[in-house]
């Protein structure tokens, strides 16, 4: 007698779908939509500290009377588009090369990216002061031995000053990190097609490949312009010396007031409500009713476009810019860790070894180490098992509340990482578990994998509406569960971008500062709040010692991670 195995019913697969949307949306509406609705709370909060609370307008009467603070938002506005703008055009071509082209050195070129990325922007800012200070940097000092300069030719402490460092720090990486597992997704029979009809390597990607993968060249911009916004330790250290402030470094100054005046710092903040809404707004009408399918049930060729003799010249140039813009600072950042005085070069005897021997001697060092270890490897795997879910939730057709979920998981860059920081601390205490959250390597690791919720939710959601829907409706006639469907079959689909997420996710909890600084304790300091206290107390140079250090970490994180990720991305 043979024994017919019936499909699971299409209502539990159904319900399983909803359990996980209404699992995500209670989750994000909790530890994302509290915070911030607090903090837009408080910016009505016209009572001093520790008082009654008593509501107005005042907070906001007072923030933006002040002629200063329009001037801020507008140079905030202003610096995000300049550097955005070319960081977008650079960060596109980079990961055309490096996926879908036979660019000799591609592998070295992407590596080089991801380890940019993860390296600390606050002391690169510094590297870059060593380098182009008026008054000794390492180039204007050079430049004056010539006959005709007469004065400084560089100046860090300038607005283009401040876009050139953060082409540097900033610049291409993250864009390029997102960007090429996406192109490795795409059809070459699209690419090949679009040769044959006699369309050169520019029109190619200009009209086949970039149109294909629209939805994340939008995500990823959105993310760099927001990411502009809230953009602190570069304006900190260049630009308020010369009266340059942005945003942050306004709202920095509001919650360093004696008494701190929070409620003019999240009145100020509240505004990021409203550029996201726009941003969101032109996000969803762009997509609206359109589809961008490149890997369905009939396989995909990921066949290399051949570049001839241009693939040299390409190459040279990537290789120039990473020169330039990373491999130079970083090598002047490990001068600057081994000087008596960072800067002075004419002293008798410059060089010294003296800030590594306090480094390694400062017990402190070694419980931060742990604290940053655990703490990143905690918020890698979290952010991957979260975000996973929530892409293809965000990606799904049928659920309904997409739109709320993904506004839920902008909600972290909505506001500067120290005001979703004080947000996250009145949680904390708020929540009978405040004593495994509050001070602890838990709650650090919460808020960090809060923070990057934006990058993780878009990449994966990237990555899912790549895949045609036959996938999974084959294997539901097949009779697979929902959950057999996502783990064997979807899931690998989108493992480079799993993998690339939780590099990031990974890297962003060693190096981050302005997320953990109010919800760390002496016993759960990491290594980034370690590096600012060095540097905010005059030892640059133990901060560039420790800098150096952490960069070290990334490099060895990313050489054992692109061992594991090479199988999954095949082409690498």
């Amino acid at each position: 007698m043979t024994t017919m195995t019936l499909p699971a019913s299409p209502a539990l697969k159904i319900n399983r779908v909803r359990v996980a949307e209404y699992g995500a949306l209670l989750f994000f509406a909790i530890v994302m939509g509290l915070p911030v609705a607090f903090l837009v709370i408080s910016s009505f909060n016209v009572a001093p500290p520790s008082k009654e609370a008593v509501y107005g307008l005042d907070n906001w009467v007072r923030a933006f009377s002040d002629p200063g603070t329009l001037t801020a938002l507008w140079m905030s506005f202003v610096l995000s588009i300049t550097y955005l703008i070319p960081g977008m055009l650079l960060s596109i071509a980079v990961a055309w090369l490096i996926a879908r082209t036979d660019m000799p050195g591609r592998s070295a070129i992407e590596f080089c990216c991801w380890f940019a990325y993860f390296v600390p922007d606050f002391p690169m800012v510094l590297a870059w002061i060593l380098l182009l200070d008026p008054n000794f940097g390492f180039l204007n000092t050079a430049a004056q031995a010539l006959p005709f300069v007469s004065g400084p030719l560089f100046n860090p402490y300038s607005f283009w000053g401040i876009v050139w460092v953060h082409l540097s720090t900033g610049g291409i990486w993250f864009k390029v990190m997102l960007l090429t597992p996406i192109f490795r997704r795409i059809g070459a029979t699209l690419e090949e097609a679009a040769r044959v009809a006699g369309a050169n390597y520019f029109t190619v990607l200009r009209r086949v490949s970039l149109p294909v993968i629209m939805p994340a060249v939008l995500a990823v911009a959105a993310l760099s312009f927001i990411r502009g916004l809230e953009s602190f330790n570069t304006e900190l250290l260049l630009g308020t010396p010369v009266g340059i402030y942005v945003y942050a470094t306004r709202i920095y100054d509001y919650t360093r007031h004696e008494p701190s005046a929070y409620g003019e710092a999240t009145a100020l903040g509240s505004v990021f409500l409203v550029v996201l809404a726009i941003l969101a707004y032109f996000y969803q009408r762009r997509l609206k009713g359109k589809r961008f399918t490149v890997v369905t049930g009939q396989g995909y060729s990921t066949l290399r476009v051949k570049l001839g003799k241009w693939k040299y010249i390409a190459f040279a140039a990537c290789a120039a810019y990473i020169a330039v813009m990373m491999f130079l600072p970083l090598g002047f950042l490990i001068l600057g860790s081994v000087m008596r005085r960072y800067g002075f070069f004419h002293l008798r005897e410059p060089f010294s070894l003296i800030h590594w021997q306090n480094l390694f001697g400062d017990p402190i060092f070694f419980l931060a180490l742990k604290n940053s270890l655990v703490i990143a490897g905690i918020t890698a795997l979290a952010a991957v098992a979260l975000y996973s879910t929530v892409g293809y939730l965000l990606a799904g057709r049928k659920v309904k509340s997409a739109p709320m979920l993904e506004m839920l998981t902008w909600m972290p860059w909505v506001v500067p990482g120290i005001l979703m920081s004080l947000g996250l601390l009145w949680l904390f205490l708020a929540t009978p578990v405040r004593s495994v959250l509050y001070g602890s390597v838990w709650g650090i690791a919460l808020a960090l994998m809060i923070k990057e919720s934006p990058v993780c939710s878009q990449a994966f959601k990237a990555a899912f509406l790549q895949l045609g829907p036959d996938l999974e409706e084959a294997a539901r006639v097949s009779g697979a569960s929902w959950i057999y469907t996502y783990r064997r079959i979807l899931a690998p689909l989108v493992a480079p971008v799993a993998a690339t997420v939780g590099l990031i996710s990974f890297g962003n909890a060693l190096t981050s500062i302005s997320t953990p600084v109010l919800l760390y304790s002496p016993q759960s300091r990491p290594l980034a709040i370690l590096l600012m206290e060095y540097s905010f107390s005059g030892e640059v140079e133990r901060a560039a010692a420790l800098g150096l250090l952490i960069t070290a970490m990334v490099s060895v994180m990313m050489l054992v991670g692109r061992k594991f990720v090479r199988p999954l991305t095949g082409n690498l």
